[in-house]
C-alpha cells in the first residue's frame, strides 16, 4: 500500500501498473474503502496492457483516517484530493469509476479538472442533489448512530448493502473490519451532509464525459430514480439496468462488472 499527502492530510491508494489497457480511477462508496474494488482488479491485471489502475480511500476510510468532526466532510475537498493523487502520477485519460457516495465525488473530480479524465461511470451511484431520505432524518441519523455503536448492527447492515452476501466469508468480514474501524464521525456525518448539503444539479450539464451508468435492479440501498434523473442530467451519459444485481456489483459480481467497464472503455 502507498499514501499520498493532499495538503497535509494522507491518503492511502493501491496503485497498479500494466493492468489491461486502460487508465482507471476506482472511488469507492460511503462505510466501504478501496479494497471494494480489489476483485475486479484482479480480473483487469490479467489483462494485458499497459494501463494503471488507482483504487484510494477517501478521507474517513481505510488507511486515510483522521476526521474528527461533521465539519470536516467535504465531498469537493475528497474530490480534489483525488485529483491530485492523479497529478502527482502524472496520469491523464483516466477512467473514473465511483460507487455509490463515491459517483459523487467522481463527478465533483470531474468538474474539478475534466482535463484529466476520459469517461466517467457511476456504479448505483448516489444522485445530483446527494440523498432524499425516505424517513425523518433524525431518524436515519439515529440508525447510523447504533451503527458506530453496535458492532454486531453494523456488520448486519453492511452485508445487506451486498445482494446475496456471505456474511460468513473470510471476505465480507475482511471488509467489515475496515469499515468497523473507519473514523467514527463517518457513520452520522455523510449521511449528515449529503441529506440537505448537497446541489450540483446546475453544474450537471459541465459535465461532458461519455458516461456510463449501471444500477442493480435488486439494489436496496439507493432507488434506480435516482440513476434516472443522473441520466437526464448528464448529455453524454447512457443507462442500464444490471439484472440481478444489487447495489454493489463491485463485490457482488465483479466478472460481470468488469465485462461492462471494458466494453464501455473500448468503446470510446
Amino acid at each position: 500500500m502507498a499514501t499520498f499527502n493532499s495538503d497535509g492530510f494522507n491518503i492511502g491508494y493501491q496503485k497498479i501498473d500494466n493492468g489491461g489497457q486502460h487508465n482507471v480511477l476506482f472511488i469507492h462508496g460511503n462505510l466501504a474503502s478501496k479494497e471494494w474494488w480489489y476483485p475486479g482488479i484482479e480480473i483487469l491485471q490479467a489483462q494485458p496492457g499497459e494501463g494503471t489502475l488507482i483504487a484510494a480511500d477517501w478521507r474517513g476510510y481505510g488507511e486515510s483516517t483522521g476526521l474528527k468532526d461533521v465539519s470536516e466532510i467535504n465531498f469537493t475537498t475528497f474530490a480534489q484530493d483525488f485529483v491530485r493523487l492523479l497529478e502527482s502520477h502524472s496520469l491523464k485519460d483516466v477512467n473514473v469509476v465511483g460507487h455509490s457516495t463515491g459517483g459523487l465525488i467522481a463527478m465533483l473530480a470531474v468538474l474539478e479538472k475534466p482535463e484529466l479524465f476520459k469517461s466517467l461511470t457511476l456504479l448505483d451511484s448516489v444522485g445530483a442533489t446527494g440523498l432524499e431520505l425516505e424517513l425523518p432524518k433524525e431518524q436515519v441519523l439515529a440508525h447510523f448512530q447504533t451503527m458506530s455503536e453496535n458492532r454486531d448492527y453494523a456488520f448486519a447492515t453492511l452485508a445487506a448493502t451486498i445482494h446475496n452476501c456471505d456474511p460468513q466469508s473470510q471476505a465480507f468480514n475482511h471488509l467489515f473490519d475496515i469499515t468497523w474501524n473507519c473514523d467514527k464521525v463517518m457513520f452520522q456525518g455523510v449521511i449528515d451532509v449529503l441529506s440537505d448539503q448537497i446541489d450540483i444539479k446546475e453544474r450537471m450539464r459541465e459535465i461532458q464525459l461519455p458516461t456510463l451508468i449501471l444500477h442493480g435492479d435488486k439494489d436496496a440501498v439507493l432507488p434506480a430514480s435516482l440513476s434516472e434523473q443522473t441520466h437526464k442530467l448528464l448529455p453524454n451519459s447512457q443507462l442500464k439496468v444490471m439484472d440481478g444485481q444489487g447495489h454493489s456489483m463491485n463485490m457482488e459480481n465483479p466478472k460481470r462488472m468488469v465485462d461492462e467497464l471494458t466494453t464501455f472503455w473500448n468503446s470510446l
